[in-house]
């Protein structure tokens, strides 16, 4: 083996002259190896780019569920007015209670019912389902029976 690989250089090597430094074609020979060479040089640049961008996008998207699973674990507490709303959309659906005799307000997490219901089963569902609402820390029925 000792003499047989630089037997085999030489060789290509050889070859590789006479290809690219024939008087008749070497001209035309070395001209479309330049310009192979280049277009790959090229089309490697725009590959390293386009995968660049892919990365990017990547390590976008990680960063969005990193900030996302954050950002559910440590949910702000809603204002007082949003935290009201969504007890009256959420519970009032919920204990299927008519919205209209009763109030409903909000203070630091603490909810408000006031007014009139038909029946204590209703005024219990209403309770019980103001209380599941998430944000909702303590609910306060001054509800009472139509009489």
């Amino acid at each position: 083996m000792g003499r047989v690989a630089p037997f085999v250089a030489g060789c290509i090597v050889g070859a590789t002259a006479e290809y690219l430094l024939d008087p008749g074609a070497g001209r035309r020979r070395r001209a479309l190896t330049r310009d192979k060479a280049l277009s790959r040089m090229r089309r490697g640049s725009r590959d390293a780019v386009r995968h660049a961008r892919y990365m990017e996008g990547v390590a976008e998207g990680v960063a969005h569920r990193a900030a996302h699973a954050v950002h559910t674990v440590q949910r702000e507490q809603p204002d007082d007015v949003t935290l009201s709303q969504k007890v009256e959309s959420i519970a009032f659906r919920e204990a299927g209670t008519p919205k209209g005799r009763v109030s409903v307000n909000a203070e630091r997490g603490v909810v408000f019912l006031r007014g009139q219901l038909e029946t204590t089963e209703q005024i219990d569902a209403l309770v019980s389902a103001a209380g599941h609402v998430e944000g909702v820390k303590e609910v306060r029925s001054l509800l009472h029976i139509a009489s």
